[in-house]
């Protein structure tokens, strides 16, 4: 689905931010990348969603070729991205309207639109809020409309940069829920972010070092790269696997651990 070639991308002082990229990412895959602050996740992330042209390299999402200036609707309807902050991506008081607002654009009647921004809102079990306006909701309830606005144009690729950043507990396993049950829908899901355990959440791990891909690996394969992972601060449930994996305690414990973000 996702054809990544010899993608490079320089700032325009010069400095360069990625460096020759090489990625396939199959439909339906839940692709975690990882990497710190400068590592080029960001820039990673508005490359795919068509947001920041480029000269060096090729990306070609679901046959489309974001290079291409002519493909921006294509890329628009195929290609959904969330940020850290939600607040950033509420236009309308009313979370009705928010999410009405690009269907309209995109020329849906008023029965199509109502119709998809109920199976919109209840991917993200907020259909109670259909009608609530945006300023009396939560920052977690905020970021759950904003996953909804863009699941409501049906993408075939959804990114979300660091979505979980200005969240608390609470609100991250909401996140965390409704992710999981748009990857059991099989619709293809990329996730930038800073966070070890969060990696936890995907299939598959690309560490970004860099500007460069340092590792590619399954989820399964995790206690085969924990070397690779050792310079993240890992406080969490990446930091029980180390010790867990340290003392050979039995791998059953170990994938359980695995698999506690479904």
């Amino acid at each position: 689905m996702i054809e990544i070639k010899n993608l490079s991308y320089k700032y325009k002082n010069g400095n360069k931010v990625l460096n020759n990229i090489n990625l396939n990412i199959n439909k339906g895959e839940f692709v975690c990348i990882i990497g710190k602050n400068g590592s080029g996740k960001s820039t990673f992330s508005k490359l795919l969603s068509g947001l920041l042209p480029f000269k060096e390299g090729e990306i070609i999402v679901n046959g489309i070729n974001l290079k291409d200036k002519k493909n921006t609707l294509e890329i628009r309807k195929t290609i959904g991205i969330v940020f850290q902050n939600p607040e950033n991506q509420i236009l309308f008081d009313k979370v009705y309207d928010d999410i009405a607002f690009s269907l309209q654009n995109l020329g849906f009647s008023k029965e199509q639109i109502s119709n998809i921004i109920d199976d919109a809102l209840n991917s993200v079990n907020m259909s109670e809020y259909k009608n609530s306006y945006t300023d009396t909701l939560s920052l977690g309830q905020k970021q759950r409309i904003a996953i909804a606005s863009t699941l409501a144009i049906n993408p075939n690729l959804l990114i979300l940069d660091e979505p979980t950043t200005m969240l608390d507990p609470i609100n991250k396993t909401a996140i965390y829920k409704t992710l999981n049950n748009l990857h059991e829908k099989s619709i293809t899901i990329i996730y930038i972010t800073n966070n070890i355990d969060e990696i936890l959440l995907a299939d598959r791990i690309l560490f970004l070092e860099n500007g460069e891909i340092k590792e590619d690996f399954k989820k399964e394969t995790l206690l085969n790269h924990l070397d690779s992972l050792k310079d993240f601060e890992a406080p969490g449930i990446i930091s029980l696997i180390k010790k867990l994996s340290n003392k050979q305690i039995s791998a059953l414990n170990i994938n359980d651990l695995l698999n506690i973000y479904k």
